[in-house]
């Protein structure tokens, strides 16, 4: 089951039954083959050129090539949320953080996905209390 829509699956169970580390390794890895298809698919629409120097010219307009197709539909954003929300389980807030950026990044345009800002809401308030808390401690 080596399809990004098996190692969801894989990800989803082992997230349901509380096994965050070999869950986020799951997503990270359906990520992963997103991110591949995500190439090929940016590379195929610039097929026609094969010089390495013109090839270097035109990476912005193949990163461009790869976004539109991660924001073809809701994936790319949902498993970079489900990270975010792993990575904060773990207590790894920057992770956390930044995969909750990128979910939002990669939000399809006039899609209402409101998760990963309401993660990095909720993520936000947990390291302010910490934070407070370690404060109080200190005193």
């Amino acid at each position: 089951m080596n399809t990004v829509e098996g190692l969801l699956e894989q990800a989803q169970t082992l997230q349901d039954k509380g096994k965050t580390e070999e869950a986020l390794e799951q997503y990270s890895k359906s990520f992963d083959l997103l991110i591949d298809d995500a190439g090929k698919y940016a590379t195929a629409q610039e097929s026609h050129i094969t010089d390495l120097e013109e090839l270097r010219k035109i990476a912005p307009t193949l990163f461009a090539h790869s976004k539109t197709y991660l924001k073809k539909d809701i994936t790319a954003s949902y498993i970079l949320n489900a990270m975010g929300v792993l990575f904060a389980e773990l207590r790894d807030y920057p992770n956390a953080e930044q995969k909750l950026l990128e979910s939002i990044d990669y939000i399809p345009d006039g899609t209402d996905y409101p998760d990963p800002a309401d993660n990095l809401e909720r993520i936000a308030s947990e390291v302010a209390a910490a934070r407070a808390a370690a404060e109080s401690e200190q005193e």
